[in-house]
């Protein structure tokens, strides 16, 4: 199989593709007047090959990527689906990640769409998507029909949204029926995880005491062994709803977590505590954790968000480290609940000096080594995940927690390696590779 080149397909609306324009920088050999493409595996078009000048400007030019099959015949590609849910209109999910997404794509030379559960008609071989378009004001999304993708990466946004039994289907019948590489399959259950890890040989000593909180039947041991102890939701996101439950010389003081607030209350007995637990936690799943004396920076704990993604040879990497630190109020260090972002180097520098790169290699290592534990509980591909680790004073690593769809990591330099390793990692899918774009024009 040969990469001979790159270009654009040319689509109108809901029309099929009407030409195949090369790159102009990118054009070492003649391509016939007329190509027989495979789009997306299902779906054979004859276009013809035309130059850029003279195009329609109103026509939508999607890059791909070609790779000789059989004589005459190319596979266009690849084009990968940004899975989401119906809904706003459109469609749900953080647009501002599918577009920053969708233009690394144009970049390296690939088509990247948005696709729902209402888009997928079984038995076709295409789909209606959302593409994006860069050069016009109003909505910069708008429907097209498009091949069925070679690549799916699940982005729906929420748990209760991925449990719905039309996102269900479509990843049954994308995933299962249809056999495309989706990756991401689904959130993370903590409970399931933290089992997972604490009977995983050396890694269990990683795993904070942890279990299962039932509010009728609270476990009071804990409470009394942990001076401090954590409450965080089953379907938690970003520090929302996590207690805080600390002992002191008057009792105890319970906080409650919110986007909105954190609420204060103190607590003189266990049985006031276990009453306002109660009150606070009500039906919502929880599990406990015992608290960590986490190394300070400035006066402020902090912990680690570790972001790994395969890359275009499949395998885990390190993609970044970030470091956040707790707001003044705080009892999580999420950005959301107040927490600041500093540079990994000047954290690790300032708190471990000459041990600092000895703490980063173990830092790594072991994130790495999590991955792989937790990729082995999982069904279904897993392309990326984030995992939050704490660290103490003496260099001690605690595993917290591990997100199956991480949100955006706001460092420059890790976010723009993130969005190329998941195209990285779907071109590897797809076995769309070697050919790619050259230049810096944009469509």
């Amino acid at each position: 199989m040969t990469y001979p080149t790159a270009g654009w397909l040319a689509v109108q609306g809901s029309k099929k593709p009407s030409a195949f324009i090369p790159y102009p920088q990118q054009v070492k050999q003649s391509l016939p007047e007329q190509l027989r493409l495979i789009l997306g595996g299902r779906m054979t078009v004859e276009v013809p090959v035309r130059q850029h000048r003279g195009f329609q400007p109103s026509a939508s030019l999607l890059p791909v990527r070609l790779t000789q099959t059989q004589p005459h015949t190319y596979k266009a590609g690849p084009f990968i689906a940004i899975l989401t849910s119906d809904g706003n209109r459109t469609f749900r999910g953080n647009r501002k990640n599918f577009i920053d997404l969708i233009r690394m794509g144009r970049k390296m030379g690939v088509t990247i769409f948005v696709l729902t559960p209402s888009g997928i008609q079984p038995g076709k071989s295409t789909v209606r998507g959302f593409i994006h378009r860069p050069l016009k004001t109003g909505d910069p999304f708008i429907p097209a029909t498009l091949p069925l993708p070679d690549v799916v990466y699940n982005r729906i946004p929420t748990r209760n949204a991925e449990q719905r039994k039309s996102e269900q289907q479509a990843l049954q019948y994308l995933g299962k029926t249809l056999g495309i590489p989706l990756f991401n399959p689904g959130f993370f259950n903590k409970w399931t995880l933290y089992q997972f890890l604490r009977q995983s040989g050396e890694l269990a000593e990683l795993v904070p005491a942890t279990g299962k909180w039932n509010a009728d039947k609270p476990p009071v041991h804990i409470l009394k062994r942990f001076p401090t102890v954590y409450l965080k939701p089953n379907d938690g996101l970003a520090g929302n709803g996590m207690i805080r439950i600390a002992r002191n010389s008057s009792g105890y003081e319970v906080v409650l977590q919110t986007l909105k607030e954190k609420k204060r209350f103190p607590v003189r007995d266990m049985a006031n505590l276990l009453k306002l637990l109660r009150r606070v936690a009500g039906k919502r799943s929880y599990v406990w954790q015992q608290g960590i004396p986490l190394a300070t920076f400035r006066g402020r704990p902090f912990d680690l968000r570790i972001l790994l993604q395969k890359g275009g040879n499949g395998r885990w990497g390190i993609t970044g480290i970030g470091i956040r630190v707790a707001g003044p109020d705080a009892i999580s260090t999420h950005v959301p609940m107040g927490g600041t972002i500093e540079n990994q180097q000047s954290v690790l520098k300032t708190v471990f000096g000459d041990r600092c790169r000895e703490v980063t290699r173990r830092i790594e290592e072991t994130a790495l080594r999590i991955a792989r534990q937790i990729e082995r509980s999982q069904e279904g591909n897993i392309g990326e995940m984030s995992i939050d680790m704490g660290i103490e004073k003496s260099g001690r690593l605690w595993f917290f927690e591990a997100n199956a769809k991480p949100m955006k990591f706001d460092e420059p330099d890790i976010r723009e390696r993130s969005l190329k390793r998941l195209i990285q990692y779907s071109l590897y899918l797809s076995g769309f590779q070697g050919a790619r774009r050259k230049g810096g024009a944009s469509l």
